[in-house]
């Protein structure tokens, strides 16, 4: 199985990481890190990761096309031509067009999403709208062969979900043993619907600010 999975600067890290991780596992996976050129993408945690391919030579039909998402960055990503001519390309062609975050908004502005279902980090759902996609407030949600995950940690799940979707059921059991991941919320506010008002106008705000830069 090849995957391409799109680097760009200042995406959050853990959107990428943790379907990564996840499908490492899996046999005779192949993941190509892909940017404008090769080389380090600094994340927006300041660890870098490194593009080991570029647009040019990029598996052209490749079986995963994986977008991550972020903040500000990925608003500004969605007016660069190039960048959307790459993901509209590679995700025309690929077997599985799948997202985790704000990943579905790049999907979308490539033209990836009209009339599916997708989701998106809660704080930006409701932009999938404008890209003829239909908002999903699921966790991980799965519509044909576009496979989308919600904010950040949602990736884990998605990771899973997906796996045991491609190699079976028995498989995603055992890589989530192997991840030992058996989450316990110290606050349980991981959600709107479960934070309270104070909470989510805090978040509101935070968020707001990193999506204008």
């Amino acid at each position: 199985m090849k995957i391409a999975a799109l680097l760009y600067p200042q995406m959050t890290l853990l959107d990428l990481v943790g379907p990564m991780q996840v499908w490492s596992f899996l046999p005779d996976v192949e993941i190509q890190y892909v940017w404008r050129e090769k080389g380090p993408v600094t994340t927006d945690c300041g660890l870098p990761v490194v593009a080991t391919h570029d647009f040019s030579d990029a598996e052209a039909n490749p079986d995963v096309l994986f977008v991550g998402g972020g903040a500000y960055a990925t608003i500004a990503l969605l007016g660069q031509p190039d960048v959307l001519a790459f993901v509209a390309a590679r995700g025309e062609r690929a077997k599985w067009v799948t997202s985790v975050c704000t990943g579905s908004l790049i999907l979308g502005a490539a033209g990836l999403l009209r009339g599916y279902r997708a989701a998106c980090h809660w704080g930006a759902r409701e932009q999938l709208e404008s890209f003829g996609a239909i908002r999903s407030d699921e966790r991980v949600c799965i519509d044909r062969n576009r496979l989308s995950g919600g904010g950040i940690t949602s990736g884990i799940d998605f990771g899973l979900t997906v796996a045991g979707h491609w190699a079976g059921e028995d498989v995603g059991k055992t890589l989530e043993l192997i991840l030992e991941y058996a989450p316990e919320p110290p606050f349980g506010t991981g959600r709107p619907e479960l934070a309270d008002a104070a909470t989510r106008e805090r978040a509101g705000q935070m968020l707001a600010a990193a999506m204008a830069g």
